[in-house]
Formats: structure tokens, C-alpha cells, sequence
């Protein structure tokens, strides 16, 4: 019964996923990371604006779009290992936003105190093809409150995307290793449902028909009841 309960939690139909990304193409990121690039490649050494100024600009960015770039690459690689058959969830959760803040602010502290670290990261970038200069600063840690805003966007992005039926079970299934269909036939009713979850996990088709069985066990009394 508990499993049952765990299906019928979710809503906005049987089949909806989280997207992974989706924190990083919202709107806030994908700006930061536009000025970030007319800063870095426009403003600074133009005379526009102070050098202390361009400077800080650059890293508060750093500190939005950052965070949010890293769950998205984490959590699209987390999907692809998912379609393999490995029970992973790669959807964004608030300890993966979490941790990506906390590393990129450790990231940001090594590089800004320590001139070896500075010069690592340096390297790294340009073995990658994106030469910058890494700037050794403590005062560009006072940009590191800008991280707040990339917390305000995943998590409006994990409140924004609700979980259909399907994926709370999965969540469910990864977590405990057991069958999504566990424990169903036990249930008044819930044969069919069985079958359509197989179906589903088997195929990837057959939704609709997981949504209806679950509708209508939800308005069976033994449901209610049990």
C-alpha cells in the first residue's frame, strides 16, 4: 500500500518527467552568462567602466550561472546512465543544487588565496581552448552572495516542474532497488495496473494506460480505505 500511495503522489499526468537543464536555460543563467562574455571580450580594458568594476562583474556571474551549469552537465549525464538501465535520478534535487553552490564557492576561495591554484585553473581553461587570465583577489569573494540567486533559480525550477506518477515511482524504485510493480497484485485491483506498469518500464509506451488505472483506483473505495 505504501507503494500505491507513492504512485498516486505525483500529478500533471502518468508520464512527466524533470528535464535535465532545465535550471540552466531559464532565463537568469543564460544572461549572466551573456554579460559574463560582453564583459570579458567587451568592457574590460575599454575604459567603459573601472577595472575593479569589470572584475567584480565577471566573478559575480561566475557565481549565478556556475552552480546551475554543473547540475545541468551532472544531471545530463545522470540521464544518460539512467536510459542504460542504472538506477539513478537525474532530476535536480536541493542537495545537488546545494552541493554545486558549495563547490563553486571552494572553487572560488582556492583560486582567489592561492596563486598555485590560480595558475591550475588557468591551465585547465586553456588546455580547453578558453584562455582567461585567473586573477589571485580575496576581495572578488565580497561578489560570492550573487551565489543566492542561483539557489532562488533551481529552486523555482524544482517547485516549477512537478513529477508525474511514473517518476515518483521510479524515484521510489531507484531508492530501494525493488520491481515498480512490487507488491501491486496484493492490492484490490491492482492487477492491471501491474501489467500496465511492465508494460511501460518494458517498452516505454502505455502512459495513458498507467494514468487510467491510476484514476481509477484512486475512486475505488478499497483504496481509500486500506
Amino acid at each position: 500500500m505504501w507503494r500505491l500511495r507513492t504512485m498516486l503522489a505525483g500529478d500533471d499526468g502518468a508520464g512527466r518527467r524533470a528535464l535535465p537543464a532545465g535550471e540552466f536555460l531559464h532565463p537568469v543563467p543564460l544572461a549572466a552568462l551573456a554579460l559574463l562574455a560582453v564583459n570579458d571580450h567587451a568592457l574590460k580594458g575599454s575604459g567603459l567602466l573601472p577595472a575593479w568594476v569589470t572584475g567584480k562583474l565577471s566573478d559575480a556571474m561566475g557565481f549565478v550561472f556556475f552552480p546551475l551549469l554543473s547540475t545541468a552537465v551532472a544531471d545530463t549525464a545522470a540521464l544518460a546512465v539512467a536510459r542504460l538501465g542504472a538506477p539513478v535520478d537525474f532530476s535536480l534535487r536541493r542537495w545537488k543544487l546545494a552541493l554545486a553552490i558549495a563547490g563553486t564557492l571552494g572553487l572560488m576561495v582556492a583560486i582567489k588565496l592561492c596563486p598555485a591554484a590560480a595558475a591550475a585553473v588557468a591551465a585547465a581553461l586553456g588546455a580547453a581552448g578558453f584562455h582567461a587570465a585567473v586573477v589571485v583577489d580575496p576581495t572578488d569573494l565580497f561578489t560570492a552572495p550573487a551565489a543566492v540567486v542561483a539557489w532562488w533559480v533551481g529552486a523555482a525550477e524544482i517547485r516549477r516542474v512537478p513529477l508525474g506518477r511514473i517518476e515518483v515511482l521510479e524515484r521510489a524504485w531507484r531508492r530501494d532497488r525493488t520491481p515498480p510493480a512490487a507488491g501491486l497484485r496484493d492490492v484490490p485491483g491492482g492487477d492491471a495496473l501491474a501489467r500496465a506498469l511492465e508494460r511501460y518500464f518494458a517498452t516505454g509506451e502505455g502512459a495513458a494506460e498507467v494514468d487510467a488505472e491510476l484514476a481509477r483506483l484512486r475512486r475505488a473505495p478499497a483504496v481509500a480505505t486500506r
